[in-house]
Parts: C-alpha cells; structure tokens; sequence
C-alpha cells in the first residue's frame, strides 16, 4: 500500500502523531512518504496515493496557518486542473484519514471538529473517501497558555500526547491499514 502522510505542527505536538503514523506503517510493510507542509509546502498529487493521513494542530477551530495555506494551493491546482468534478465522484481505492491535535480547554472535541472537517473537504472533493477521522488531546506548549492543560473542558492533559496516546494511534493506524487492505481485496478480486 503506499500511503502519504501529510502534516502541519507549531509547536512539534501533530508531529509527534506523524511519526508514529510513519512508523506504522512501516510497520505494516506499506511504502510512506512524509512531507511537513510548514517546511515542504510544494503542491502533491493526492491521487497517487491509496491512503493519505493528513494532520494539524487546532487554532480557533481550523488547522493551523501553514496548513491552510497548503490546502489553498491544492485546491487551486485541482481546480486548474479540472480535478473537481460535480457530485465529486468516489475514486476507486483512494482514502484519507484526516486528525488533528487540540487541547479543547473551552468547549472540548467539539473545537476540533471543524479543523477536521475543513481538512477532510480537500480530499471529498477530489472524490477521494474520508476512512477516518480523529481527534486527539494535546497539552498546549506555550508557556501562557499551559494553565489551560489542567483547568479545561478535557481535565488534565499535561504531557498529551502521551506514550498511550501515541500507542493508541499506533494501533489506530495498523487497523486502519488493515480494513482499508481487506476493502480493496474485495472491490479487486484476485484472478
């Protein structure tokens, strides 16, 4: 399976997610490739890869700037290339899993649900299946904002993601791989 793992990260918390969705997917014997879009914003064909993990930090609700500006380019490019089509037809043996990090100290997951969801709509309309989407607690980095990693709607989140987390989504991603395989053995029958 080759997949591409796409990711944006201020201060190194959605990065630490991308490594361990990286290694992964070694792990599952799959071909992966990680671009950071803050160091590496060229434009990339999303239609390349049989699953794309795609990740940002959570800021006032969207994916960070970097990755915002990424996105902007790429839809950009797909519509100069005529790529989005109406009704944006479903390609075959094309997903994505969209995730975030966040801290939610004010009204909890539901301040990442639109960072996800904003990510997700690159990818719907290029007609490619959002498989999975996930949401993942983050302690905040900044030295004036840590107050917020014990006192927030998610309790005490101090040091997320945390060696569990990180596991969790070790695990995430192999079963992710692992559906997504058995989902294309069925849709192309071996002869």
């Amino acid at each position: 399976m080759n997949i591409l793992n796409i990711y944006a990260s201020l201060n190194g918390q959605t990065e630490k997610i991308a490594m361990e969705i990286e290694q992964a997917c070694v792990t599952k014997g799959c071909s992966v490739t990680t671009v950071n879009v803050g160091k590496q914003a060229q434009e990339i064909d999303l239609l390349k890869s049989d699953l794309t993990f795609i990740g940002s930090g959570v800021y006032t609700w969207l994916p960070g700037k970097r990755m915002l500006k990424w996105i902007g380019g790429q839809l950009a490019s797909a519509r100069d290339s005529n790529l989005i089509l109406p009704a944006s037809p479903r390609l075959p043996g094309r997903f994505a899993c969209v995730y975030c990090t966040y801290a939610g100290p004010h009204t909890g997951e539901a301040e990442a649900t639109p960072a996800i969801k904003y990510m997700g709509q690159l990818f719907d309309h290029l007609g490619i299946a959002v498989a999975a989407e996930w949401a993942i607690p983050s302690a905040f980095v900044p030295e004036n904002m840590r107050h917020m990693n014990t006192s927030g709607r998610l309790g005490d989140i101090e040091g997320r993601p945390d060696k569990n987390d990180l596991k969790q989504i070790n695990e995430r991603t192999g079963g992710l791989i692992d559906s997504l395989r058995l989902a294309l053995e069925v849709e192309t029958p071996l002869n």
